[in-house]
């Protein structure tokens, strides 16, 4: 998809950039992260049809995502998450040619994952993220017998990846683009945000 593909370059640039700030700045250590925590996040969310139609255009528009997760970070570098998005206005189209039909879905996941991160200098880390989402498509916009095949429900892969700030052992700032797989047969979901976790 060319929004995953844009965005994945810019996580990569971020990344790079803030990797080259830490290591003028800081020292080669890690701030202490371990320990419970809970966090909010936003940003955009995407997502695509499992079957083809002939106006792929269609699928380009950007919905919204927000997100609630709460861990346990056993380790500097392993943890375990549970978390709940709900991913809004995503676009899907039913049909094909003169029958193509355009909507929007509103689907949401809650998951449960293991955590790694690498750290890279005092505050900084690179992050990872693998787990099963359990994804639900619950309402379209337009309410004809072929946008109803849009719904359902879907267990999948869940994986991701991104950047953290640690500000302090009790607040740290992410980037993540996450995959959810299929929130249900014909619909996927995919999201980029930036949050803020609180370590307890």
């Amino acid at each position: 998809m060319k929004h995953f593909t844009t965005i994945s370059l810019c996580c990569v640039a971020l990344a790079a950039l803030l990797v080259h700030a830490e290591v003028h700045a800081q020292a080669n250590t890690a701030k202490q992260v371990t320990g419970p925590y809970v966090g909010v996040a936003f940003g955009p969310a995407f997502g695509n049809r499992e079957i083809d139609d002939s106006n792929s255009r269609n699928d380009e528009r950007l919905g919204r995502g927000a997100k609630i997760f709460g861990g346990y970070q056993l380790t500097e570098n392993f943890g375990v998450q549970a978390g709940y998005v709900r991913l809004r206005e995503l676009n899907q189209n039913t049909g094909s040619g003169a029958s193509l039909v355009k909507q929007t879905a509103t689907g949401h996941s809650t998951y449960v994952a293991g955590t790694a991160r690498l750290p890279l200098g005092e505050s900084f880390a690179l992050t990872g993220k693998l787990g099963v989402s359990f994804g639900k498509v619950t309402e379209v916009s337009t309410a004809t017998a072929a946008t109803q095949s849009l719904l359902g429900s879907k267990t999948a892969l869940l994986v991701g990846t991104g950047a953290e700030y640690v500000l302090s052992h009790n607040v740290a700032f992410l980037v993540e683009l996450e995959s959810y797989g299929k929130l249900s047969e014909q619909v996927k979901g995919n999201t980029l945000t930036l949050g803020t976790r609180f370590t307890f």
